[in-house]
C-alpha cells in the first residue's frame, strides 16, 4: 500500500472532520472563484461593449452618466442638446459613422432607444480582434424603416410578449410606477423585427427611428420636446439662444428645427488612435457639449468602484482561507496525538520517519485539493446565479468557465497555504518515538 493510499484511508477514518476542514477550505475557495470570475467577466464585457463607439458627445454634465445611459442603458442622460449637432458631426474629419441617440420613453422597463437605421445595419467588429460581433443581427423581422416602427432585444421581446406584428404604446419616461404610467396611446409602435440575443444590453432595449419619439410626443402633447419644453408648433423659437447653442460649423447653410433635441451622438471614427485629438476637438468646437471616450470612462469607474469592492471580497476569501488552513493544522495535529500507537507500528515495521512525515503532508495535500475542488464547483454556481441576475438587470451575460490567470495564482496559493498547515503535524509525527510509544500497547 503506498503513502497516498495510508493517507486516504486516514482521512476517511474521520469522515465528520475531514468533511468540515473540506467544507471550511471550499467557502473560501467559492468566495474567490466568484469574486475573480465576476469582476473579471463584468470588466471584460463593459471593456467589450465601450470599445464600439469611440467618442460619445452630450449635453455638458457627467462623462460617466453619459456613457453609461446612452452605451449601457443604465441611468438617466445628463440632458439633451440640439439635434444639428448631429449633422455637424458626422462631417467631422476622422468620423467613419455617426449615431444619433434620444431617449425619453420605455415599455415595462425595457429602454426606447431613437437611433437611425445606420447603427443596426453598420459592421460592428471587436476593435481588437476584427472579428465580426453580431449585436444586432436579426432573428426575425427586418430593420425599421420610418418612424412608429420598433425593432426589440430580444429579453425585451420575450419578457414583454411581443412578436413582430404586434403594436405597444410607449411609457413617458424612463422609469414609471405601477398605476402612474402615462401612455402615449395615440401613437403606438409597431414591431416590425426581432433581434438574436446578444448577451450585451441592446438584449433589454427598444430601437426605434429617433424622430420617432419627437412624433410621439408631438401628437401627445402638441410638442415634439422629450422633457415637455414650452416650444410648440407654430411658435416662434428664441433663434438667438439657438446660435449660440449651435455648433460653430452648424450656425450656416443648414436647416435645423430647433424644437428637436438629441440625448447624444455615439461616433465610430477612422482610427481609435484619434480618439483624444477628437475629444479635444469636441471641447473647442462645440461649447455647449462634452465628449466622453467610453472605454476610457468605464475603466476609470471600474477602478474607483469595482477594483475596490473586488479587493475587499479578495481580502475576505483569503482570510476565510487562513481560517481553514488553521483548522487544517488542528485537525492533523489532534489527529497524530490520537494515532501515535499506529505511528509507532508503521515505523516497527520499517517505514521510515521520512516516509511518516510525507504521509501526515498527503493528507493536508488531499484535504486542501478537495476543498479547492469543492471551492471551485460552488464559486461557478455562485457565479452562474449572479451573472442570470445581471443578464435580467443590464444584459451582461457572463461566461463562468474561463479561469483566469489570477485563479490560478490564488489556487496555488491556497495549496501551498494548506500544505504548509500540514507541516507542523508531520514534524510531530516524525519525531515518534517507537519505544515509548510501543510499550504503552
Amino acid at each position: 500500500m503506498t503513502l497516498w493510499h495510508i493517507a486516504w484511508n486516514y482521512l476517511w477514518n474521520r469522515k465528520l472532520t475531514t468533511f468540515l476542514t473540506i467544507v471550511s477550505v471550499a467557502l473560501g475557495v467559492g468566495l474567490i472563484t466568484s469574486v475573480l470570475l465576476l469582476s473579471y467577466e463584468v470588466e471584460r464585457r463593459f471593456v467589450q461593449e465601450g470599445q464600439a463607439f469611440d467618442i460619445a458627445v452630450g449635453a455638458k454634465g457627467s462623462t460617466q452618466q453619459l456613457v453609461l445611459s446612452t452605451v449601457y442603458f443604465i441611468g438617466i442622460p445628463a440632458g439633451i442638446m440640439p439635434a444639428n449637432y448631429y449633422d455637424s458631426l458626422k462631417k467631422e474629419p476622422g468620423v467613419e459613422a455617426a449615431f444619433p441617440i434620444t431617449m425619453g420613453d420605455s415599455y415595462r422597463g425595457y429602454r426606447i432607444v431613437g437611433t437611425v437605421r445606420e447603427m443596426l445595419e453598420f459592421d460592428w467588429r471587436d476593435r481588437v480582434t476584427d472579428q465580426r460581433r453580431g449585436t444586432f443581427d436579426l432573428a426575425d423581422g427586418a430593420y425599421f424603416a420610418k418612424p412608429l416602427e420598433a425593432v426589440l432585444g430580444n429579453t425585451a421581446a420575450v419578457e414583454a410578449g411581443l412578436k413582430v406584428g404586434d403594436q405597444f404604446a410607449s411609457t413617458h419616461g424612463m422609469f414609471t410606477f405601477e398605476g402612474l404610467e402615462e401612455e402615449h396611446e395615440a401613437s403606438p409602435f409597431t414591431v416590425v423585427g426581432i433581434l438574436k440575443p446578444s448577451g450585451t444590453p441592446n438584449d433589454r432595449a427598444i430601437f426605434v427611428d429617433y424622430r420617432s419619439i419627437y412624433e410621439v410626443h408631438e401628437q401627445e402633447y402638441g410638442t415634439p420636446s422629450l422633457f415637455g419644453s414650452d416650444v410648440r408648433p407654430g411658435a416662434a423659437p428664441d433663434a438667438e439662444a439657438e446660435a449660440e447653442a449651435a455648433p460653430h460649423d452648424a450656425q450656416e447653410g443648414e436647416h435645423f428645427d430647433p424644437r428637436e433635441r438629441l440625448t447624444a451622438v455615439l461616433l465610430v471614427l477612422n482610427s481609435p488612435g484619434e480618439r483624444f485629438e477628437f475629444r479635444e476637438r469636441i471641447s473647442e468646437h462645440y461649447p455647449n457639449a462634452v465628449a466622453a471616450i467610453p472605454i476610457i470612462e468605464i475603466q476609470n469607474l471600474y477602478n474607483q468602484l469595482l477594483g475596490t469592492a473586488r479587493q475587499v471580497m479578495l481580502y475576505i476569501g483569503f482570510l476565510v482561507i487562513v481560517i481553514s488552513s488553521i483548522s487544517i493544522l488542528i485537525g492533523l495535529y489532534l489527529s497524530i496525538i490520537q494515532r501515535k500507537r499506529d505511528l509507532a507500528i508503521m515505523r516497527a515495521l520499517g517505514a521510515s520517519s521520512g516516509e511518516v512525515f510525507g504521509a501526515v503532508l498527503i493528507e493536508a495535500f488531499w484535504v486542501t485539493l478537495l476543498g479547492i475542488v469543492s471551492g471551485y464547483a460552488a464559486g461557478l454556481a455562485l457565479t452562474w446565479g449572479v451573472g442570470a441576475y445581471l443578464v435580467q438587470k443590464i444584459g451582461f451575460s457572463v461566461s463562468v468557465f474561463k479561469p483566469s490567470p489570477d485563479m490560478i495564482s490564488a489556487y496555488s496559493a491556497i495549496l501551498i497555504m494548506g500544505m504548509i498547515a500540514g507541516i507542523l503535524p508531520a514534524w510531530q509525527a516524525y519525531r515518534t518515538d517507537v519505544a515509548r510509544d510501543l510499550a504503552d500497547l
